[in-house]
């Protein structure tokens, strides 16, 4: 026990130490602990957890400690090293469904029954959000005593003052499970019980608040009342040292297999928002990270790079489409030090890009490689999936055949670079999502993906400069089985939180796997995720009108 304490302390001060512009942790009558259900490396990338850590800590009758999935801070805080039974709430917030077995594992390490239903008043109230919860909350529905559905930035602080009057008022957990319940946005699953039909597909929901469902999901009236970004800054992220602010949320694109498209309203912040915000990131770093589905997107784009470079400022950009990539964007990225490009192709036939609702051509992203070279931007990443439906091997060739082009498009501009960048092919297969047109199609057979991953791994294998980075198709088909699971896929996650390995619980899941990666019947099963609802799709914001 001495050794892990020990152990536990050197852990926290050296990622407390490297941390700039740290929020200092006062007294208050409510304890919070904000969990990332992942590494301090990628939960520190991830601006909801600057932005809740912020907001909170902003609060004078609570204060907000983070916690993150790794040894040996998995249960613990990280400013005091506190577990996590001893905090009044445990918020997390889930990004990806492979983080679940996590949510488990922390809740174990730190005190509290795993279950809801083995809680009582002792115990923390354990929420969760994010968009994996925006999702499908079901497969962690039995884990959660309540769900935030949508964005969090003023549900949170309800959920905080419902709390502290039930507090006040000595008020039993299930008094103050219904009081949640009635905050819209709150989704509490322990007040609805699922109902299967005999071919073990969910065929509705019973409870006394069934007339409530669905949950509508909550959304931000204006971005600009709660900015997005940085808490503070630490070289130990996957974006070492970089002040990350997010431009807006959602994508006008519409593609078929995306969630961000179907589940999140197109908004924007302001100019002025930005600005101010980037004045207070240059106290920490001297370079920007702009988070956005797509910055040639972003309406006021030139100006924003003029802000950036006139304040000699560095800037790295999430994401950026090929088919609306200028010049002048090319110029700033590379004057800002920019070396790599990331594009999303996705797919590299025209029959694909019609299913997937992809409008990126072949063509438009070689047309792209060429300026981006002549600005000194050698290397590239490219993004593909396998298994979308109506896929064959052809379709496989043509990522193939665009990865040599590429190749060779950085081949001929070597001579006069002195230099030849490198060419990273990433590949997923593909994993259906709800609220997606593709939501009910079914994840690809194991032997299709690994046939089709090992003509890449061929075709691209005499390809100079070029990295090939493929997600296992055993993994990206356990993630099919979260999203589109039900309650009965905790089991799935209990297993993989007690150790057992993907393959194992294959073995034991198996006809459950099928029911949640296989085609999704039509008519009378109840999706489970139907239990909550996204933002109506006709919604539109005054600042959307400029985007389309």
């Amino acid at each position: 026990m001495k050794q892990a304490a020990r152990q536990l302390e050197k852990y926290r001060k050296a990622r407390l130490g490297a941390e700039k512009g740290a929020i200092s942790i006062g007294q208050a009558p409510l304890r919070v602990c904000l969990v990332f259900p992942s590494a301090y490396t990628v939960g520190m990338s991830n601006l909801a957890v600057h932005t809740f850590y912020s907001a909170l800590n902003e609060r004078t009758d609570c204060v907000c400690e983070r916690s993150f999935c790794e040894d040996p801070l998995t249960g613990y805080s990280l400013e005091s090293g506190s577990r996590l039974d001893t905090f009044h709430i445990v918020a997390f917030t889930i990004s990806f469904e492979l983080d679940f077995p996590n949510v488990l594992r922390a809740l174990k390490r730190g005190g509290i029954p795993i279950h809801g239903a083995d809680r009582d008043e002792s115990h923390p109230l354990v929420i969760a959000g994010g968009p994996c919860i925006f999702s499908n909350p079901e497969p962690l529905a039995d884990f959660l005593d309540a769900c935030v559905i949508g964005e969090g930035e003023e549900v949170i602080h309800e959920i905080i003052d419902t709390f502290a009057r039930a507090r006040e008022r000595n008020l039993k957990r299930e008094t103050l499970l219904m009081e949640l319940s009635e905050t819209p946005g709150v989704y509490v699953p322990s007040l609805f019980e699922p109902v299967y039909s005999a071919d073990g597909y969910l065929a509705g929901v019973e409870g006394a608040k069934k007339d409530s469902l669905p949950i509508t999901a909550r959304v931000v009236a204006d971005l600009d009342e709660h900015p997005c970004r940085s808490a503070l800054v630490t070289s130990e992220t996957e974006f070492s040292g970089m002040f990350l602010i997010e431009l807006g949320r959602g994508c006008r694109r519409g593609c078929r297999f995306c969630s961000a498209c179907h589940t999140y309203l197109r908004r924007v912040r302001s100019l002025e928002s930005i600005e101010k915000q980037i004045q207070e990131g240059k106290a920490l770093s001297d370079r920007i990270g702009l988070v956005t589905s797509d910055l040639a997107d972003y309406p006021y784009c030139s100006e924003l790079i003029d802000l950036l470079l006139n304040n000699k400022l560095g800037f790295s950009v999430s994401s950026v489409r090929a088919d609306a990539i200028t010049d002048d964007l090319l110029a700033g990225m590379s004057a800002a030090g920019q070396r790599t490009l990331t594009l999303a192709p996705e797919v590299a036939s025209d029959k694909l890009a019609r299913i997937a609702g992809k409008k990126i051509t072949p063509e438009t992203l070689l047309g792209v490689v060429g300026p981006a070279l002549e600005h000194g931007i050698i290397n590239f990443r490219l993004y593909f999936m396998i298994g979308l439906p109506g896929e064959d091997d052809a379709d496989v060739e043509a990522i193939i055949d665009l990865a040599k082009r590429t190749h060779a498009t950085m081949r001929a501009a070597a001579g006069s670079l002195k230099k030849i960048g490198r060419l990273t092919i990433s590949v997923n297969p593909f994993v259906p999502k709800p609220f997606t047109p593709l939501e009910s199609v079914a994840f690809a057979a194991h032997k299709t993906l690994t046939r089709r991953l090992g003509l890449l791994r061929e075709g691209l294998a005499r390809v100079g400069n070029t990295r090939l980075i493929a997600e296992s198709p055993r993994i990206a088909r356990l993630q099919c089985a979260f999203a589109r699971g039900d309650r009965r896929a905790a089991g799935l996650a209990e297993m993989l939180a007690d150790g057992r390995t993907a393959a194992q619980v294959m073995r034991s899941f198996g006809e459950e796997i099928e029911r949640y990666t296989g085609e999704q019947p039509e008519g009378g099963a109840m999706r489970p995720w139907n239990t909550i609802e996204p933002p109506s799709a006709g919604r539109k914001d005054s600042r959307k009108e400029s985007l389309d």
